[in-house]
C-alpha cells in the first residue's frame, strides 16, 4: 500500500485467461408478431457451447511484457512450471534486475508447494497476494482491453487456430505505454484499502 513507482518497477504481473471463439450467450431481443417466433427473421444460428475456447498466460512489468503462452488443456503446475515458468516467467524476471518480485494469484497451480520450492530454489520473491484481490492485478484490464481486440476481428469462419494466431497478433499489437499505465496506476492500492478498510478488496 505504501510503495513509491520505483518499487512496482520491479513486479512482474502474471495471469492466465480464457477466450471463447463463441459468446456463450449471444440473446438478441427482437419484436416479434404473433406466429413469428420461429421465422427466420426472428432467429439466429448459433454454435454450442461456445465453439471452444483458448487459455493464455501473459505477464507485465512497467518497462514490458512478455511474450503470450497459448496453454493446450488444463493447467497443473507441472505444467505451470515446465512451459510458463522456465521458458518465459523467470528469464523475464531475471531480466527486470535482481529485485524483481513475481505476483502471482493462489490458484493451485501457481501455490503448489513443489512451485512455491522451486521458485526459493531459484532465489525468486513472490509477492503475497490476498484472496479476494483480483481486480487489483493490473492485468486483469489488459486482458478486458485484448478480449475487445480480438472479438472485432472474429467472425463466424474463425477457427481455433485463427483465434490462437489473433491472440498472439493482438497482443503483440499492445502499446508499451498502456502497459506501463496500468501497473503505474498500482499506487491506487492505498485508496482501496481505505474504502474497504482492510488489504482485501471485498
Amino acid at each position: 500500500m505504501h510503495w513509491n513507482l520505483n518499487m512496482w518497477r520491479n513486479v512482474m504481473f502474471n495471469d492466465e485467461s480464457r477466450f471463447c471463439l463463441r459468446k456463450l450467450d449471444r440473446r438478441v431481443k427482437v419484436w416479434r408478431r404473433r406466429g413469428e417466433r420461429y421465422a427466420d427473421c426472428c432467429t439466429d444460428r448459433v454454435t454450442p457451447f461456445g465453439g471452444g475456447s483458448v487459455m493464455v498466460w501473459g505477464g507485465i512489468s512497467i518497462t514490458g511484457k512478455t511474450r503470450l503462452v497459448i496453454i493446450g488443456g488444463n493447467l497443473n503446475a507441472e505444467r505451470y512450471r515446465d512451459e510458463i515458468l522456465q521458458p518465459v516467467a523467470i528469464p523475464y524476471l531475471h531480466s527486470l534486475g535482481p529485485n524483481s518480485i513475481l505476483q502471482d494469484d493462489n490458484t493451485r497451480p501457481h501455490r503448489a508447494g513443489f512451485i512455491r520450492d522451486y521458485l526459493q530454489n531459484l532465489g525468486v520473491d513472490r509477492m503475497e497476494w490476498p484472496a479476494n484481490s483480483p481486480d487489483l492485478n493490473p492485468i486483469e484490464h489488459l486482458w478486458d482491453q485484448l478480449g475487445r481486440a480480438v472479438c472485432a476481428r472474429v467472425t463466424n469462419t474463425t477457427t481455433l487456430a485463427d483465434l490462437r494466431q489473433i491472440l498472439v497478433e493482438e497482443w503483440n499489437a499492445i502499446p508499451q505505454q498502456c502497459v506501463t499505465m496500468l501497473v503505474t496506476s498500482m499506487r491506487r492500492c492505498q485508496a482501496v484499502v481505505a474504502v474497504y478498510g482492510s488489504s482485501t478488496c471485498y
